[in-house]
């Protein structure tokens, strides 16, 4: 995508309602920060001296966070204003361009998108320029599909279908970067994937209209090895304990799932902190520990609140691991949208051109900085254990080890257009029937 596609119509994407509101909730935010930063050095220089003279040390040291931090926020929300003002030049000047996407994972730092021009085969690698509890946004939704509206030269704005959570990205220049990333994404069949749907009349007339995608096992599975991952030389699965014979919390992949191990060290680290504050009580001036252990504690409790839903779902994984009578089907193992795997599950006994029955999206076998490490065949046979009728909660063993599903097991109705869309955009709409 190295231009911008032509402007055929008059729609620009501000004028979408989501959009217009997005973009004013972006700025309101960073005025937020703005003047939020700058009343927290006010009240900070106010308060601080007389805090010291006075002898309230904790009031002291809140004081000087204030002024420590306030700059801070301050510099945060001018960047976001500067953001927002590029974004609005964007916005009111190009229109919204619907474009298969992939999300390439990042092994650290802001998440990397790769966009594919719907008018032809161009690709552009674009680094997205967010926080961190932000970054969800950058994942394409399960049709694979990403909004775009910018220059490829110099940056511009994406959103999931919709426009309504907006994101500055830019391009990535760096020639071995792109070269590597663009590749991924070339693995993963972008360049195949049928030309999504334009938030534009005008525009989508203009484009071919995919055909229906053939979803079949041979197609499916056909689509799996091409998009497979080459594993690492020397590099072998990751080493867990076997659920069946001990509790989940010995399985550290179900340790991860579950927020467990994060909330308790954020617990005793605000208890630790609390009690320094406690026995260094004597000298007020010293209150530093119980900021921290503020901090640590409204940590406990964002983690505390992912735990109380992670662990009744790991149970539930554990004990459908253990059903002792699996369900063996075929199936068929394919890139996620986002750094997940989505397992399309077909009858055990068929042919080539039997249809999904189900799928499930799951994560993947490795460890955090290596998730890909000990991926199974990228098609095969699995047991299916669980079956509960509450979810139904189902653990897929693959040659002998489980793989954890993040979501419940879906049957598959190609009738759905949601359906057929999501399982089309995994395997890039490749197939007899494209």
């Amino acid at each position: 995508m190295p231009e911008p596609l032509p402007a055929t119509h008059t729609t620009t994407a501000v004028e979408m309602d989501a959009t217009a509101e997005g973009l004013a909730e972006r700025r309101r935010r960073a005025r937020g920060w703005v003047w939020g930063g700058l009343a927290a050095v006010i009240v900070g220089l106010s308060v601080g001296p007389a805090a010291d003279e006075a002898g309230v040390g904790w009031v002291s040291d809140v004081a000087v966070f204030c002024v420590g931090g306030g700059p801070v926020a301050v510099v945060v929300g001018i960047v976001a204003l500067i953001n927002c003002r590029r974004m609005r030049r964007a916005l009111t000047s190009r229109p919204w361009i619907a474009c298969a996407a992939v999300t390439v994972p990042a092994r650290q730092g802001a998440p990397r998108v790769v966009l594919r021009d719907p008018v032809g085969d161009g690709l552009l690698l674009l680094s997205v320029r967010t926080v961190q509890q932000r970054y969800h946004l950058a994942s394409p939704g399960r049709n694979g599909v990403l909004w775009w509206c910018g220059d490829a030269r110099t940056g511009g704005v994406l959103a999931q279908p919709g426009g309504a959570h907006l994101l500055w990205a830019r391009p990535v220049h760096t020639d071995r970067t792109r070269r590597n990333e663009l590749k991924i994404a070339e693995q993963q069949g972008l360049l195949h994937r049928p030309t999504p749907v334009q938030p534009q009349t005008a525009l989508s007339e203009e484009l071919d209209r995919p055909q229906e995608p053939d979803l079949t096992y041979g197609t499916m599975a056909e689509a799996a090895y091409r998009q497979a991952i080459p594993e690492e030389k020397g590099v072998g699965p990751r080493h867990e304990a076997d659920i069946r014979v001990v509790p989940w919390w010995r399985v550290r992949s179900l340790l991860e799932i579950s927020q467990l191990w994060p909330t308790v060290l954020n617990a005793a680290f605000a208890i630790g902190m609390t009690v320094t504050w406690w026995l260094l009580g004597r000298d007020p001036v010293f209150s530093v520990p119980l900021i921290f252990a503020a901090l640590s504690a409204f940590n406990a409790l964002r983690f505390d609140h992912r735990m109380l839903d992670g662990i009744p779902a790991v149970r539930a994984l554990a004990f459908a691991a253990r059903t002792p009578v699996p369900v063996p089907k075929r199936y068929v193992l394919l890139p996620g949208p986002d750094d997940g795997f989505v397992l399309v599950l077909f009858p055990a006994h068929g042919g080539p051109n039997d249809p999904p029955e189900a799928f499930m999206e799951v994560n993947p076998p490795g460890t955090p900085k290596h998730p890909t490490h000990g991926m199974p065949p990228p098609a095969g046979a699995a047991d299916l254990h669980g079956w509960q009728d509450s979810g139904p909660t189902v653990v897929p063993w693959i040659e002998g080890r489980p793989l954890w599903p993040r979501h419940q097991y879906e049957t598959v109705n190609l009738n759905n257009p949601q359906d057929r869309d999501h399982l089309a955009a995994l395997v890039g709409g490749g197939g007899a029937g494209t």
